[in-house]
């Protein structure tokens, strides 16, 4: 974790602000989600789409048009008692550029 946290800190992110997005899931469909990646994949790019559509709309707003967004995700599968709890951890530039 360490190694990995360092790599993106040193050779993948920019100098920029990065503020990190947690989701999880209900406990109802986290069982589906480990098990299908076709739906975690599907989840993962809705929760994307909407924080990148957030960044946009916060940018046009200062009259910022065609911005671009970057990110990088973690898809964790187990909770601090390695009990099942898919959930993304998403490092998103706070900005377009």
């Amino acid at each position: 974790m360490a190694q990995t946290a360092a790599h993106l800190v040193d050779h993948v992110l920019p100098a920029v602000p990065v503020r990190q997005w947690v989701l999880s899931f209900p406990h109802a469909v986290r069982f589906r989600l480990a098990f299908d990646s076709s739906l975690m994949s599907a989840a993962l790019r809705l929760f994307i789409r909407a924080v990148f559509g957030n960044l946009r709309r916060r940018a046009r707003n200062y009259g910022i048009t065609g911005g671009q967004c970057g990110a990088v995700t973690i898809i964790q599968r187990f909770g601090s008692a390695l009990n099942l709890t898919p959930h993304f951890h998403v490092l998103a530039m706070d900005g377009v550029y």
